[in-house]
């Protein structure tokens, strides 16, 4: 099968991108950077540069079958918290242009990255798919658009369309940002981990090669359309994470915990059965061996400060 994957040189693109053609598929990379699509370059990896202008989109999605959409805009610490703007062209203007392109050029499924985001606090724990979203943001309010936008679009002309909803996604070359990429980079640097306040806060996070396998089943001939949790189906506490970090990466009991608290934990997580069911997917990496493979891959690209040990 020839996949068309937006967004190559990010996070999940470097990683998805050699899987698929590792299973045998013809991928092609799409992505503004030339200078971050070229380490994609491989047997069965034909890298593009684009501008997400409906010519070139139309021109590089001949003869593929399938598109894998992760090209898109994150919140970040800077936004207005009220402003929907940022997100507009990115996630959604992108969107209509790209899948009008791959209707036009035949393309039979459209598989793009949604988050977690779309919940909310408004919403009851574990979060379901069956369950009418309230999104945690504007950026969140994009994602859910962005959804219902390509279901619509798929019931009106049989493209199959599929939205995953991932988790916070980690892993080497994620950006530091979420709390796991800060203790992971502090660990790397031999630096102590510091836990504030209520270590029983829980994070749903998934590590970013179970994140590869979602796509790649929803990707299969047969798997169904339709929107999926894509996540760990469980929490992970602030102190577990920091503890199981640390002894991935050999910084056993470099941690601190400061001004320790009781009271309420918030713990936001996914329920997962309908990707359990519905795709044949679910999570195989367990956090300590997920953290063990970051901490070797990580180690494999470059030096550890203070020596490689």
């Amino acid at each position: 099968m020839r996949i068309a994957v937006t967004g190559a040189s990010g996070f999940i693109g470097r990683y998805l991108v050699p899987a698929l053609a590792a299973e045998g598929h013809e991928v092609v990379a799409l992505g503004r950077d030339a200078e971050g699509l070229t380490p994609l370059v491989g047997e069965g990896v034909r890298v593009r540069t684009t501008d997400y202008g409906a010519a070139d989109l139309a021109e590089a999605l001949k003869g593929v079958n399938a598109v894998v959409h992760l090209a898109g805009r994150r919140s970040r610490r800077d936004d207005d918290p009220l402003s929907f703007r940022p997100f507009a062209e990115t996630n959604l203007d992108l969107l209509e242009t790209l899948f009008f392109a791959a209707r036009d050029a035949g393309v039979s499924s459209i598989v793009q990255a949604s988050s977690i985001a779309v919940y909310s606090g408004a919403n009851a724990a574990p979060y379901v798919e069956t369950d009418t979203p309230v999104p945690l943001n504007p950026y969140g309010l994009s994602k859910l658009t962005s959804e219902q936008l390509l279901t619509l679009w798929g019931g009106k002309t049989g493209v199959r369309t599929t939205s995953l909803r991932l988790a916070a996604s980690y892993g080497h070359g994620e950006r530091i940002s979420a709390v796991l990429m800060k203790f992971a980079d502090a660990a790397w640097r031999r630096q102590t981990l510091t836990v504030r306040g209520n270590g029983r806060i829980g994070i749903d996070q998934i590590y970013v090669r179970d994140v590869v396998q979602a796509f790649a089943a929803a990707l299969a001939p047969h798997a169904p359309g339709g929107v999926f949790n894509v996540g760990a189906g469980r929490v992970f506490t602030l102190l577990e994470m920091a503890e199981a970090v640390n002894v991935a990466f050999g910084n056993d009991g470099n941690l601190r915990i400061e001004d320790p608290r009781d009271g309420p934990a918030p713990a936001p997580h996914m329920r997962i059965e309908a990707a359990r069911l519905g795709l044949g997917w679910e999570p195989r990496w367990p956090l300590e061996r997920a953290l063990r493979d970051f901490y070797e891959t990580r180690r494999a690209v470059e030096a550890r400060p203070n020596g490689n040990a």
